[in-house]
């Protein structure tokens, strides 16, 4: 090695060592200027650098605060350090790391962080990721002396070698951390002397100021972990040549002696005298440093001239394109057979045979015990090398995990209970949360973290029934998500993989094996937004939002309220962090009323977060109310479990509250006569068991504590015994039966003593109960009327017209001696659309609707009033809105609105927007849904010439607000006036399907058209306050282009006509006509609305186009 030391050798250490050390000074400079706020020095560690000598591109570094030198070694620029120090924008990490902790993406060198330690776990786990890798490449871990009594290193040391990872862990002793001295306090300098090893592996001592003999230290360390695979330690002595920082002073701790003593182990001063004894004089290393200060202060002077970073609010990084416009899949309802612990093990499977970077570790999680809870079961015997128990140590699971994530693994680590997230919370708020805003998205540390939370099982308690949820939403940086059925634990999980973002998913323990909420096992499918809820009820009355276990108690006592006559709407949020602002607060708009169910408990828990969030940003008095646990721990008794978590009754009490109703409970006593006794399993995974024997039957005495049936669990045989005395009364299940556990195996006539036999509770006893009303339970909005509103706007208009476009041409063949430009001259019309085979006026109706929807981008949720307007109904009952609005319906919830259909003919849609305007003005934040749908097509008696060139198919969809509710508001209206001359159908007949064909009086209605539609708009406009004359256009029912001319001559205003391309498609045709104004013209326009229809009907209105 001594060969090694060449005169080129010392130079290149020299301008390492002497650049770092002129980067202190420069800062130490900065600091008394006031141009910089912190510093840390590296001096008298500059030893580390020869370390780079015999590292690979390829290897990984987990550096310590002071190893300058190691990283400009490795290829650090020198402007890095000063953009650092001077939080700038083109710094690592554009400002928001503290000065010291760089990291280099291109050199492979990862953050260093605060809390010291954190990055030896990291080490570990990169060095896992690479340990078979071609090339071997290894990991460097350098910490200092005062780290080394962290649990995280001691942790680290014990995982490297438990799994014989290729890290070379470096200890930079200097003595002192920070002020307190480490001698004879750490593993390697015990009170006895100094140990030779540490969990068996060599120590390998070195002085640092020794550069010869440090050199073969690292070099026989790197050897080693990269030769064997396996770690190493290095234990370099070193002097701390400075203060700890700038907010330091040793002095006050060290004797000035001490302080002067230690000035002799410099390796500067040593390195300088290795040159000069190999023939570099004293002027040309004068000549070389000075170059190099100049280099150094020009790198600093450039800093000096970046732009100061601008706050990024945001810490986590942002979703992937692909998930834009991704559309929800939660299985399909009609092939579900997979449980949440079923569908959760699928997912995972999944993963694994598709990304060979995917591993699994945690506790327990092998076969054959497959997780305490069975998530795992089958995947390690399936993908042995990448489904591995951990070690008993929480932070050792999550630190390690973020390692591999940082080496480019897909790490799921494994908890077994959110009770011990607290073990693991340095790694998950440091490292997981703030890995990719602290270096702007250099490092991510995809993890995905799985851990069981909640209560509501017996046999839990107060270390295995929390949640925390409230906890890991406050860290900034993760995902947190907690499901409560299978199809959204599978969409959420998939969506956690491709998301790249750390995430936290809390799976509910007590509904993992439940036989609701199953799944389809198109797993791979399966996809759920984060931050996007689910409605499992729609209603207008309250709002509860809840997720994880409590989703079952808002459903349950929904179902209740229901069926008493009140409208419940229940959000499952599924996403915590980030959780649907936008779904709560439109939901809590419409009922004003909110009630926040969630199983943390109620101090700074989610139910304040959301309130305060409705509170601050809702424009409506809404009434809000939470429960949640108290603050208190969870007991081991059942009764009291219940009594301290959210329970049913509380809910139903707190309900009643809100919407000011008296609650009556009809009690049951659960003490008897009769009691089951339940199937039972070998653990918490169970979730059915094979009966194999049964040793009572119906009539028999029992005592408590009887053997009455053995049964087959997963891991073991298991005996259930009495829990009751009593003569049985029925038995449930036969030898050979599969039966759920705590489904009833038998019930017993029983006499017991409830004060004996309370530990027979398994689940809450859903009482019955009767509501009486206090006060009206109407909506406050509906009670609501401003006094100021004016006028009401169209939000765009929806459209679809019948698959078939029909020609004059094809059309004349019914009439040889007709010709196509004749029917051009009689009607104006060149060709019309009618339907298809599988087309109808629903079908058409809510393919319009859906465009409108999408258009506004509103779910038929947010609509209060649906009115379609029809004169040919396939059916009577339901009314054709309401088919629309379920059909509309995407996520598959019933909507909870009013619907209903009105048929004025021609004049529907003038009908139809009066009412909405009218609904309206007395609810003025109301959304209305206006739908025509017209189906002529298959009423027309191809026989006559004068009805069948004239009709087409064709269905829209309006939106129409209040201004204030506008969001692309393409009209505003006046009220529409309407009227009428009502006949038997002498004029114009329209049958029912398959009940005859249209007949038309031609002659009659051209005349009543004109008459009507006439006086309809000078009707209108007297009621608007506008001249005739000052109508831009008119858009009048498109009936035939005879009439559309003759209403232009009689007015003095020009008339649109659309009727070329559609034919006459009664009520559809004025806004198919509107659509075609909004698209064509950009100046603002009044526009006069008028039509008539059979019956005879006629309506106007006055409406102004908004640009």
């Amino acid at each position: 090695m001594e060969g090694r030391f060449t005169t080129e050798y010392l130079k290149q250490l020299h301008r390492i060592f002497f650049v770092s050390r002129e980067i202190d000074r420069l800062e130490r400079e900065f600091i008394k200027q006031g141009i910089a706020h912190f510093h840390v020095s590296g001096a008298g560690h500059e030893s580390t650098a020869l370390l780079n000598e015999f590292l690979q591109d390829d290897d990984w570094l987990h550096l310590h605060y002071r190893d300058k030198a190691l990283m400009l070694a490795r290829g650090m620029p020198i402007r890095e350090f000063f953009s650092s120090l001077l939080a700038t924008a083109s710094s690592h990490s554009a400002g928001r790391q503290m000065s010291a902790h760089l990291s280099s993406r291109a050199l492979n060198i990862t953050s260093i962080v605060g809390p010291v330690g954190n990055n030896a776990l990291h080490a570990v786990g990169v060095a896992a990721s690479l340990k078979h890798k071609p090339g071997m490449p290894i990991a460097v871990c350098c910490v200092g002396d005062g780290t080394t009594q962290q649990g995280e290193f001691v942790e680290a040391v014990a995982e490297a070698v438990r799994g014989q990872y290729p890290v070379v862990f470096v200890i930079e002793d200097n003595s002192f951390s920070i002020s307190t001295r480490t001698s004879k306090q750490t593993f390697f300098d015990l009170p006895g002397g100094p140990a030779s090893s540490f969990y068996g592996v060599e120590i390998i001592r070195t002085e640092g100021d020794d550069l010869r003999a440090s050199r073969e230290a690292f070099h026989k360390a790197v050897r080693h972990s990269r030769n064997n695979r396996t770690p190493s330690i290095v234990l370099l002595n070193v002097e701390r040549l400075s203060d700890h920082t700038n907010a330091d002073d040793q002095k006050t701790y060290r004797t000035l002696l001490e302080i002067e003593a230690g000035s002799s182990r410099d390796p500067l001063p040593n390195l300088r005298a290795m040159l000069q004894k190999a023939g570099t004089d004293a002027d040309a290393l004068r000549k070389l440093e000075q170059e190099l200060t100049a280099e150094v202060q020009a790198e600093a002077a450039l800093a000096r001239k970046e732009d100061a970073p601008k706050v990024e609010p945001e810490a986590k990084a942002p979703y992937p394109a692909s998930f834009k416009g991704k559309t929800e899949y939660r299985g399909n309802e009609k092939t579900s057979t997979l449980t949440m612990r079923e569908a959760l093990n699928a997912v995972l499977d999944k993963q694994l045979a598709a990304n060979p970077d995917v591993v699994l570790f945690g506790q327990d999680i092998e076969d054959p015990k497959g997780d305490v809870f069975g998530v795992t079961r089958g995947l390690s015997t399936k993908y042995p090398d990448r489904v591995r128990n951990a070690a008993l140590s929480e932070s050792t699971i999550v630190g390690t995990a973020v390692g591999r994530a940082l080496a480019g693994q897909r790490p799921v680590a494994f908890l077994q209970f959110a009770d011990f997230l607290p073990l693991a919370y340095n790694q998950i708020v440091s490292e997981m949360g703030s890995m990719f805003w602290r270096t702007e998205g250099a490092w991510e540390a995809p993890v995905i973290l799985m851990v069981s939370c909640g209560g509501y099982k017996p046999g839990l308690g107060p270390f295995h029934a929390q949640s925390f949820e409230g906890m890991l939403a406050h860290t900034p940086g993760i995902d947190v998500v907690m499901p409560s059925s299978a199809g959204d634990a599978a969409g959420l999980l998939n969506a956690a993989f491709d998301s790249r973002r750390p995430t936290v998913f809390l799976y509910p323990k007590a509904v993992l094996n439940n036989s609701d909420g199953r799944t389809s096992e198109d797993i791979d499918k399966h996809f759920v937004h984060p931050g996007l809820s689910r409605h499992v009820t729609r209603g207008r009355d309250i709002t509860l939002v809840s997720y994880g276990n409590t989703v079952s108690l808002c459903a349950n006592a929904a179902s209740a309220f229901e069926a008493q006559g009140f409208s419940v709407e229940v959000i499952d949020l599924r996403s915590i962090s980030p959780w649907d602002e936008k779904e709560v607060l439109a939901s809590a708009r419409r009922t004003r009323r909110l009630i926040v169910v969630h199983e943390d408990n109620r101090t700074v828990g989610m139910g304040a977060e959301i309130i305060a969030t409705v509170t601050e940003k809702t424009d409506v008095p809404v009434v809000v109310r939470r429960l949640a646990r108290s603050d208190a721990h969870i007991p081991f008794n059942f009764r009291n479990q219940l009594e301290t978590l959210p329970s049913y009754r509380k809910l139903v009490d707190l309900m009643a509250e809100v919407l000011e109703c008296e609650v009556t409970w009809h009690e049951e006593d659960d003490s008897g006569p009769t009691a089951a006794i339940k199937a039972i399993g070998s653990g918490p995974a169970d979730e059915n068991v094979l009966v194999t024997d049964l040793l009572v039957k119906p009539g028999d005495k029992i005592e408590v504590g009887q053997l009455v049936a053995v049964v087959e669990a997963t891991k073991a045989s298991v005996e259930i015994c009495a829990n009751i005395g009593g003569v049985v009364q029925e038995v449930f299940a036969k030898v050979g039966d599969q039966i759920a556990t705590d489904s009833p195996l038998l019930t017993v006539d029983a006499n017991r003593d409830l004060s004996e036999q309370n530990f027979a509770l398994a689940s809450e006893i859903q009482n019955k109960f009767v509501l009486r009303r206090l006060k009206s339970h109407v909506i406050p909005a509906l009670r609501r009327h401003t006094g100021s509103f004016s006028e009401v706007v169209i939000n765009g208009i929806g459209i679809a017209t019948g698959a078939r476009r029909v020609t004059n041409e094809e059309i004349i063949h019914n009439w040889p001696n007709r010709r196509a430009d004749e029917i051009l001259a009689l009607t104006g019309i060149k060709s019309r659309f009618w339907v298809g085979p599988d087309e109808g006026t629903l079908s058409l109706a809510t393919k319009a609707a859906r465009d409108l929807l999408k258009q506004n981008q509103i779910s038929i949720h947010d609509i209060d009033l649906v009115i379609a307007a029809t004169g040919t109904p396939d059916i009577a009952t339901p009314s054709l809105a309401s088919r629309v609005a379920v059909a509309v319906a995407e996520d598959g919830v019933r909507p909870s609105l009013a619907a209903y259909d009105m048929g004025a003919a021609c004049s529907g849609y003038l009908y139809a927007l009066q009412q909405a305007y009218d609904f309206i003005a007395q609810q003025n934040d109301a959304k209305v849904l206006i739908i025509t749908s017209e189906v002529l097509s298959p009423l027309l008696d191809m026989n006559d010439f004068s009805t069948a060139i004239l009709f087409g198919d064709a269905a829209t969809a309006s939106l129409v607000t209040s201004r204030d509710m506008a969001r692309n508001p393409l009209f505003t209206a006046s009220r529409p006036i309407v009227s009428g001359r009502p006949e038997p159908g002498d004029l114009l007949y329209v049958p029912l399907p398959d009940d005859g064909v249209i007949a038309m009086n031609g002659r009659s209605v051209f005349t009543e058209a004109v008459h009507s539609m006439t006086r309809s708009i000078e009707n209108a406009c007297v009621d608007a306050g506008i001249e005739l004359a000052n109508l831009d256009l008119l858009v009048p029912h498109q009936a035939n282009q005879r009439i559309i001319d003759t209403i232009a001559k009689r007015s003095g205003r020009p008339a649109l006509s659309v009727i070329e391309t559609y034919g006459n498609t009664s009520s559809s045709s004025i806004p198919l006509a509107m659509l075609h104004v909004a698209d064509e013209h950009s100046e603002p326009l009044n526009l006069g609305l008028v039509a008539f229809g059979g019956g005879m009907t006629a309506g106007a209105a006055i409406v102004r186009t908004v640009k």
